[in-house]
């Protein structure tokens, strides 16, 4: 290997851990080297849409997704669903383990929340 493949290499690994979790070294994991591929032209239609119809659930909702599922996101009582949704959607962003969560109990038929939600972010999750 010559000096500018290694300088290719870091600054490929570099961009990788840029758009990784923020995370202390020795909490890293495989999993969060799993590069998400960008969904195809033809899903973003069907996401979008998808995406627009979680706007029809509550606050009340959304409180009880996050605890039953566990997920450590603070709500205060002044925030709006939409700001519930954002804290959630960050937190799902930077916690692959809590999507593969999401994943695993949208596969299973007995959930304790709405199936229609589980479904809805399933779906985004794997576009």
């Amino acid at each position: 290997m010559k000096t500018h493949d290694l300088a290719k290499a870091l600054e490929t690994l570099a961009r990788i851990l840029r758009g990784s979790p923020n995370v202390p070294i020795d909490e890293m994991s495989p999993v969060n080297f799993i590069p998400r591929k960008p969904p195809e032209p033809s899903e973003i239609p069907l996401a979008l849409g998808t995406l627009v119809s979680l706007a029809d659930i509550g606050k009340l909702q959304w409180i009880e997704f996050i605890k039953a599922n566990g997920f450590p996101i603070e709500v205060r009582p002044r925030d709006a669903a939409r700001d519930v949704v954002g804290k959630l959607l960050r937190y799902l962003e930077q916690s692959p383990e809590a999507r593969n969560k999401i994943t695993n109990v949208a596969e299973r038929s007995r959930s304790q929340t709405s199936p229609e939600l589980q479904k809805a972010l399933d779906f985004l999750l794997k576009t």
